[in-house]
């Protein structure tokens, strides 16, 4: 294998899909995200991404089968008019960060495959790294065109998103959720990706919940987040432990005062 291939089973009848990423990394928020979303909606597998950047080895499945690592394409075709077909892309793993060439060359394999379908709108979905996190986690965003700012901003009024990037102060989004945008920009696509909140070290299913909310008040989706919020309970119980553990830490490190000398009158 010399490039990225897409190996496909079938040839779905949609029109017009939105893209929605949603691949390992911080948090594993963007892949937890989009499976909770195939499974609710039931969405369909119908093609496989392969690629020779991706890290050289192989899972062990059950039954000690093994798998070469590949992202995975699922289609859902609307019931209705009042909603759009989706093609949601997740898997087992992103390019290595080193390989700057990689990244570019599987991204524009996945938009060359999902504009054969008539793909225009992307929505991507992952996890934003920070040192703490006060209550809810937050979600950030960030758009193609400035002109999609007021468009989501209505769409997104209810849930807890900050469609202006941090009071515009900049900043980076690494991987697939930023390329597929900046490159389906250069194609004359357009989109927002969608980060939760994470510290970044922990399976983050409650920043999953909190993007998902996101992309369904988008889509105009009833999602059911049950299942999704049983991990997220188990999330908020590994950072109760570890906060524990944090304070248990600190507490070891804090030097005690000097006791006072005993009063020795008595001898």
């Amino acid at each position: 294998m010399k490039e990225t291939i897409i190996v496909v089973h079938e040839r779905p009848d949609i029109y017009d899909p939105i893209f929605i990423e949603g691949l390992p990394g911080i948090g594993l928020v963007g892949k937890l995200a989009a499976e909770h979303l195939i499974q609710e909606l039931k969405a369909k597998k119908f093609a496989e991404l392969y690629s020779p950047h991706f890290m050289h080895q192989v899972l062990i499945r059950k039954g000690s089968i093994v798998e070469l690592m590949k992202n995975e394409f699922y289609y859902w075709k609307s019931p209705d008019d009042e909603h759009r077909d989706l093609i949601i892309i997740t898997g087992d793993t992103q390019v290595p960060p080193t390989d700057s060439y990689g990244h570019f060359e599987v991204v524009g394999k996945m938009l060359d495959f999902v504009q054969e379908f008539g793909t225009r709108e992307i929505i991507t979905m992952g996890g934003y790294q920070v040192p703490e996190i006060q209550g809810e986690p937050k979600v950030l965003a960030a758009v193609t065109h400035p002109d999609l700012v007021p468009y989501y901003q209505e769409k997104l009024k209810d849930c807890n998103v900050q469609v202006i990037w941090r009071e515009d102060e900049g900043g980076a989004i690494v991987g697939a959720a930023g390329l597929l945008l900046g490159i389906g920009k250069l194609r004359g696509m357009f989109g927002i990706s969608l980060l939760g909140e994470s510290l970044g070290y922990i399976v983050d299913a409650k920043a999953a919940k909190a993007v998902l909310s996101a992309v369904a008040k988008i889509l105009n989706l009833e999602i059911d987040m049950t299942a999704l919020e049983e991990r997220a309970k188990e999330t908020e119980e590994i950072l109760r432990k570890v906060e524990e553990m944090q304070r248990a830490m600190m507490e070891q490190q804090i030097p005690k005062p000097p006791q006072e000398e005993e009063d020795r009158g008595y001898l």
